[in-house]
C-alpha cells in the first residue's frame, strides 16, 4: 500500500473518532452523570467537578487528534525529519503525561467519595497504562527520527 494511502486512511479514521469523541463529550458524558446523579443522590455535589474534569480530558484528547493530523500532513509533504516534526512528538509526549495525571486526579477524587467500583476503577488503572504505552512508543519514534535527523546531516555532508 502507498504511503499516501495509509496517511489519508488514517487522516479519515482520525475524523471519525474525533466525531465520536465530540458526541461522548456533548451528550453521553452529560446523560450518564445526570443518570449517576438519580441513582447515587449523595454524590450529587461531585456530578459537575468529575464532569468538567472528564470533559478536560476529552478536549485533551481532540488536541492530541489534531496534532497527530499536523504530523501526518507534515508526514506527507515530505518533512519528517525536521525539528517541527520533532517538536510535535514531543507535545504529545506531554499531552500523555498531563492525561495520565487527570486520570489518576479523577481517580483519588472519586475515591475520597467512596471509590469506583471495582471494574470502574481497574478500567481507569488500565487506560492510564495504556497513555504511558503510548507516550513511551511515541517517545522512542522521537529518538529514532532525531537519529535519522543526525545521520541525514551527516550524509548530506558527506555527499
Amino acid at each position: 500500500m502507498k504511503v499516501s494511502v495509509a496517511s489519508n486512511i488514517l487522516k479519515i479514521l482520525l475524523i471519525i473518532f474525533s466525531i465520536g469523541v465530540i458526541f461522548v463529550g456533548v451528550y453521553v458524558l452529560p446523560v450518564l452523570a445526570g443518570e449517576m446523579a438519580m441513582v447515587y443522590p449523595e454524590i450529587e455535589y461531585a456530578r459537575l467537578p468529575v464532569l468538567i474534569m472528564c470533559e478536560t480530558l476529552l478536549v485533551l484528547l481532540l488536541a492530541g487528534i489534531g496534532i497527530i493530523m499536523y504530523l501526518l500532513r507534515t508526514f506527507d509533504k515530505g518533512f519528517t525529519f525536521s525539528k517541527k516534526f520533532l517538536k510535535g512528538l514531543e507535545v504529545l509526549v506531554w499531552m500523555c503525561i498531563a492525561a495520565s495525571i487527570g486520570i489518576i486526579i479523577i481517580y483519588q477524587y472519586i475515591t475520597m467519595l467512596g471509590g469506583p467500583d471495582p471494574a470502574t476503577g481497574m478500567a481507569m488503572v488500565g487506560v492510564t497504562f495504556i497513555v504511558w504505552i503510548v507516550a513511551a512508543v511515541i517517545m522512542l519514534i522521537r529518538a529514532i527520527v532525531k537519529q535519522a535527523i543526525a545521520y541525514k546531516d551527516d550524509y548530506d555532508l558527506t555527499v
